[in-house]
């Protein structure tokens, strides 16, 4: 019967931040591979790890944790989400933290990462690099201690907590935006497939575009990033070195944890104001992203059958 029964009932926030900070702060072999998931620079030795830091007038950081990388010092500010939405601007917080700790000379280089279920970074638009629970979870299965699959258990209790209750919020003018969005697309762009938006939480802030002749490839017009992004997954590094070699000046190479995209700048647009305002900028990106996806049909023969 014992087999049966969780051995809690419910994993909040906070108890996932101090299996972070225990893994972070004891097993260099957990924070080689931690770095190494989010394509980050190598690591060379740990300095540290600490949790709920407030820097600068700017907010709190779920942890912090320093490492070396050669003879450089390296920051990673770590927000962990299981259930609860982003604050307004947490995201851009984070950044302007990550600024401040360069500005002050603390360290050499930053980043600031996510954390969380696959559900929850799925489905939202700010942290470009994330580590799923999921994934950390199949990390201390494989390691096979009791004390590991234990520590994994208790993450797959919190990934069931979102998935029993997420539910996501509509936000009104995003919504609005995201529809005047699709309709624009269809009109002027109908051989990109979009999916008709339902509900669109605040938070949502990148269009998916696809094109059904170009598998594992996904665009994304990132708004208020300004970026049209054509990111490939999946890919092997043979891909990746050709499409270096070829790219295009007006488009630049940008590399991710686990994937990487082809992306061109083409002006910020606010989701949360009046579509019609900014209606050049959709159109600059829209273009801009037909022009992504015509230079990779193009080249289909030198980048071979993956595409």
């Amino acid at each position: 019967m014992e087999q049966f029964i969780l051995p809690v009932e419910s994993i909040q926030e906070r108890d996932v931040d101090l299996i972070l900070l225990e893994e972070l702060s004891t097993d260099n072999s957990f924070c080689e591979w931690f770095i190494r998931e989010l394509g980050l620079p190598n690591l060379t030795s740990v300095n540290g790890s600490w949790r709920s830091i407030s820097a600068f007038g700017l907010g709190e950081t779920d942890i912090l944790f320093s490492y070396n990388s050669n003879n450089k010092k390296i920051y990673v500010l770590i927000e962990n989400k299981l259930d609860a939405s982003f604050q307004n601007e947490q995201f851009n917080r984070y950044l302007k933290r990550v600024d401040e700790y360069l500005a002050h000379e603390e360290c050499d280089n930053a980043f600031a990462v996510l954390v969380a279920p696959n559900f929850y970074c799925e489905n939202q638009s700010d942290f470009e690099n994330y580590l799923t629970y999921e994934t950390i979870a199949e990390r201390f299965e494989f390691m096979g201690s009791k004390r590991n699959i234990f520590k994994s258990n208790l993450l797959q209790i919190a990934i069931e907590k979102l998935r029993r209750g997420y539910q996501p919020i509509n936000s009104i003018p995003v919504q609005n935006f995201w529809q005047s969005y699709y309709k624009f697309k269809e009109e002027k762009y109908p051989s990109l497939i979009m999916k008709k938006p339902d509900i669109v939480p605040h938070n949502s802030d990148w269009p998916m575009l696809y094109d059904d002749t170009l598998k594992n490839i996904v665009f994304y017009h990132k708004l208020a990033q300004g970026n049209i992004d054509a990111t490939f997954k999946e890919v092997s590094e043979e891909v990746e070195f050709k499409i270096k070699e070829i790219l295009p000046d007006w488009a630049k190479f940008e590399k991710h944890s686990k994937s990487f995209s082809i992306r061109v700048y083409s002006g910020k647009i606010d989701r949360t104001k009046d579509f019609n305002e900014q209606l050049q900028n959709v159109n600059i990106g829209l273009k801009n992203l037909e022009r992504i996806r015509n230079w990779i049909i193009e080249n289909k023969n030198i980048l071979g059958e993956w595409l």
